[in-house]
């Protein structure tokens, strides 16, 4: 009888596997970046590090000495968080041409506190002004990305 992976180390090894590799299709194509600004190849080679750093941080787990040493599968509410939270930025990327980045992101964040977070309505609301505001003002201001 053949064994079967716990299906976290599977995970992990998929997960890891993944983002190894658009790890290092990142630094490729940031490397392949003609400017003459050199922070032009600094934030996507940065980003393309970070990534492979997360596969380690998968790789890891999965060679764990037995699987009683791995976490337990998420169960049926912490999946549907997930799927919840990937449905949420799903529509924020749907929604962010007709309502702009700002609102856009203010619901985002608003969604997400309320859904995920244990705060009142009006920290809620402080943190959900203070993020939208701090994202826009990062992305327009000090990056000068032109924005929906």
């Amino acid at each position: 009888m053949t064994r079967r992976p716990h299906p976290v180390r599977r995970a992990n090894l998929v997960c890891g596997g993944f983002l190894l590799a658009l790890g290092v299709v990142s630094l490729v194509e940031a490397l392949r970046i003609k400017d003459e600004w050199p922070g032009a190849k600094l934030m996507p080679a940065a980003l393309a590090v970070a990534l492979a750093a997360l596969a380690v941080g998968h790789f890891v787990p999965s060679m764990a000495g037995s699987a009683a040493d791995l976490p337990a599968w998420p169960d049926a509410p912490r999946r549907r968080r997930v799927a919840f939270v990937f449905g949420v930025l799903v529509l924020y990327v749907v929604g962010l041409p007709a309502l702009g980045f700002l609102p856009a992101t203010a619901l985002l964040v608003l969604i997400l506190l309320r859904a995920l977070g244990a705060f009142s309505w009006a920290v809620t609301f402080v943190l959900t002004a203070a993020i939208a505001i701090a994202s826009h003002v990062v992305f327009s201001r000090w990056l000068g990305m032109p924005l929906p």
